[in-house]
């Protein structure tokens, strides 16, 4: 792994405990095993309080922002499926059934310093703003 990753999987650990990596054909995979969402998400019907979410860093990353992230398979916003999702463009290596919610974050500036600018940290605390939409 490139001391970049390595500098931000440390950093996201401070944040979410328990991320892991995987490296899959030469491609940086991280996976959240708890991301908190707000009132009215689901998985199937069961309230989610907190979902494990997916997410690809391209080789050309930091020069470019990630996009798109995955949630477990059947989750829905108070019975209405999420708009701007789809499978998976391509199976990630961790266990489970994905869907892929398209996703960017404006403004991308990565800067030497991992903890200053745009970073992997700041990339998944915008999910939160995509679950705040709701579906």
């Amino acid at each position: 792994m490139r001391l970049r990753l390595e500098q931000e999987l440390a950093l996201l650990r401070e944040f979410y405990n328990g991320t892991e990596h995987a490296d899959s054909a030469g491609e940086d995979w991280f996976r959240l095993p708890s991301y908190p969402l707000p009132p009215g998400w689901r998985i199937g019907e069961n309230a989610a309080g907190d979902i494990p979410i997916v997410f690809l860093v391209k080789a050309d990353y930091p020069g470019s922002p990630p996009y798109g992230f995955l949630v477990p398979a059947g989750i829905n916003f108070n019975g209405a499926v999420p708009g701007h999702t789809g499978g998976p463009p391509k199976p990630p290596p961790f266990n489970g059934s994905w869907l892929h919610f398209s996703w960017s974050v404006e403004n991308w500036m990565a800067t030497a310093d991992v903890r200053k600018g745009s970073n992997l940290c700041a990339w998944c605390r915008s999910f939160a703003v995509r679950f705040k939409e709701g579906a």
